[in-house]
């Protein structure tokens, strides 16, 4: 829709913005036409509601002796549906638009502007979780650099920048975006970075990896808690979507389990990492063991490496010291971290796998509470059965607590492996959800 002048277009645009209610032609008069003679200025609003009734229709100008209004749902304006996650917003209300001797428009404008801002930052933030529910980090950056550049003091904007680049890897940048907004912050605000934005600088610049141990490395000497690689996650919303909706359920304690199934080179490995990523932006602390048929004979051995990483990250200093010490039974890393945890008490050999279930829960209970926690074992077949019985007793009986449980693993080999079928299988777990990735299709 084109117009011969900007003043005609404004008309519209004025009329549209609240479409149904009935304007004076005084006050259309002294909006656009404030600087010409009375005479004039009313004929020119004459002209302009003509050109209107031509562009839209006769009948959806509605004009009356001393009134002027377009009716309702006429013109779609993207400003009246801030609300919802269709609109496009690309810039600020009417960002280049300028009507020249008409200063009451442009006051109109300032104002309406000023107004819209906190919309316009909602509905942006609101798309960007749309685009963090299915992974899609692109999105998340679109939406963030049109906030970052309606306010770069915009926490939200900065974060979702960093998690974008972070998402495909580019740490170095998505540091620079955060030091350029600490500087900022500081020098026009004399304000710092929120807790939660300064905790995802640090797991940026740490760039530590959370991935399994594989079969015969040797320990890290350093803790290797956190992962930040580049994922190409290509036709799995659905999966990570999933993934996703249980982690804000956790985070809202109400624990959930996601049994993650699909054959080998599905992309199991993939969207977990790339779903970790997401978590641990997000605040979560990440515990994730691999577990391995050479293993399957050893005791607790996927439950070890997972009261190992917890210790390493200083995450169940709030367990009962009681079982932090039945616990250092698998994990010589607990008194490291933890000076003065006790010696466990000796124990019939029937007694003690019940004294480590229980040690283990108050683990799990007490991380969770000083953040949310996820816990991954990958290969879930392939657990030992002491492990897969414990982490069973476990989900038989979460409290309503900030945990997230992820079992991956294929299910050929799940029906051949006796714990670990009993655990994933349980109708009787409500929070039990399975998952099933197929093979991508062609296209």
């Amino acid at each position: 829709m084109r117009f011969r002048t900007r003043k005609h277009f404004a008309l519209l645009i004025r009329l549209a913005v609240e479409a149904g209610r009935k304007f004076t032609r005084d006050y259309l008069v002294d909006l656009l036409w404030s600087d010409a003679p009375p005479q004039r200025a009313s004929h020119s609003l004459a002209q302009a509601i003509s050109v209107l009734k031509a562009k839209v229709g006769r009948e959806h100008v509605l004009v009356q002796k001393a009134t002027v209004a377009l009716a309702d749902g006429v013109v779609d304006a993207d400003v009246r549906r801030l609300d919802g996650r269709n609109v496009e917003i690309r810039g600020p209300f009417l960002d280049g638009f300028e009507v020249p001797g008409a200063a009451s428009f442009e006051q109109w404008k300032d104002e309406r502007r000023a107004r819209l801002m906190a919309q316009l930052r909602d509905c942006l933030v609101t798309q960007m979780d749309a685009g963090r529910r299915v992974g899609d980090f692109g999105t998340v950056e679109r939406h963030a650099l049109v906030l970052h550049d309606l306010d770069p003091l915009s926490e939200d904007a900065v974060r979702g920048l960093m998690e974008a680049r972070a998402w495909v890897g580019d740490r170095s940048n998505a540091l620079k975006v955060f030091g350029r907004f600490e500087a900022r912050l500081a020098e026009e605000l004399g304000a710092k970075p929120s807790p939660d934005l300064v905790r995802i600088a640090d797991l940026l610049r740490e760039g530590r990896g959370a991935a399994p141990r594989r079969h015969g490395e040797e320990a890290a000497p350093e803790p290797r808690e956190r992962r930040f690689e580049a994922e190409t996650l290509i036709g799995r919303e659905r999966e990570f979507s999933a993934l996703y909706d249980a982690w804000l359920e956790a985070r809202r304690r109400t624990p959930r389990i996601i049994v993650l199934t699909g054959d080998p080179g599905v992309g199991k490995t993939t969207l977990t990492n790339a779903f970790l990523s997401t978590c641990q932006m997000e605040g979560a602390v990440v515990a994730r063991a691999q577990a391995y048929d050479a293993e399957r004979e050893l005791p607790f051995a996927v439950l070890a490496e997972l009261v190992k990483q917890l210790a390493l990250q200083r995450a169940i200093g709030g367990a009962d010291p009681e079982a932090l010490a039945e616990l250092t039974r698998v994990s010589p890393e607990i008194p490291r971290a933890f000076p003065g945890v006790p010696k466990p008490p000796d124990w019939s050999a029937d007694v003690m796998p019940l004294r480590f279930a229980d040690a283990f829960l108050k683990m799990v209970e007490a991380a969770a509470e000083e953040s949310p926690l996820v816990v991954v074992v990958d290969d879930i077949h392939a657990s030992d059965n002491a492990s897969a019985a414990i982490l069973h007793m476990v989900a038989r009986k979460l409290p309503r607590t900030r945990l997230l449980l992820i079992l991956t693993g294929r299910p050929s080999e799940l029906r051949m492996a006796a714990a670990p079928a009993a655990l994933v299988t349980d109708s009787t777990v409500e929070a039990l959800r399975p998952l099933e990735l197929e093979p991508l299709g062609p296209e």
